[in-house]
């Protein structure tokens, strides 16, 4: 598994990567094996330093992907929009099936214990806060940090964790880049050297 894999709105997961995948569970939710391994230790050593983190999403197959990428358009064409702006704006906050992090089984979406859907203010609290400090410790990154919407194409998401690996998080927190800029300066040093 190339765990520094783009898939973004112009990158799909690659269909080898969907038929190989092997899963692993942490948190109650789906991922594939090595990140499930390490979900599990980051939410352990959350709960061993007092905050609970709870795992909310995991993986998700392209069919799920579909009926929440229809049911979000469906909602705002409810309310006046175009298909096309429903699309434009469905797109700033859930990929297309298929262009999804989640189908890969590297990203979760992570929550307060007693949430049960994302939480729009969930960067102000504990959970967050020791997230941003210590989830590159055990691979993660967060994946569509704030002023980077640019490059990503997705708004701030502070609930959206993507595993890379412990390496390539170090590197990608401490130099501040999202994983795009990551991948576009650095990714073939990088490589190298492991």
């Amino acid at each position: 598994m190339d765990y520094l894999m783009l898939v973004d709105r112009l990158n799909p997961v690659p269909e080898e990567v969907i038929q190989n995948l092997r899963f692993g569970e942490a948190g109650g939710v789906r991922l594939e094996r090595q990140a499930a391994s390490s979900l599990d230790k980051l939410l352990r050593a959350a709960e061993n330093e007092g905050i609970v983190i709870k795992a909310l999403s995991g993986f998700r197959s392209i069919e799920y992907q579909q009926e929440l990428w229809d049911k979000s358009i469906s909602a705002l064409a409810a309310r006046g929009l175009s298909p096309e702006e429903a699309e434009e704006k469905v797109s700033r906050t859930l990929a297309r099936p298929g262009h999804s992090e989640h189908n890969c089984g590297l990203a979760v979406d992570l929550c307060t214990p007693f949430a049960n859907d994302t939480e729009e203010d969930f960067y102000l609290s504990p959970q967050a806060r020791w997230l941003c400090r210590r989830a590159s410790s055990y691979g993660f990154i967060l994946r569509y940090p704030r002023m980077k919407e640019h490059i990503t194409g997705i708004d701030y998401e502070p609930w959206h964790y993507r595993y890379v690996g412990a390496e390539a998080a170090l590197l990608i927190r401490q130099s501040g880049l999202c994983l795009e800029e990551f991948l576009h300066f650095y990714s073939d040093e990088f490589r190298s050297c492991l």
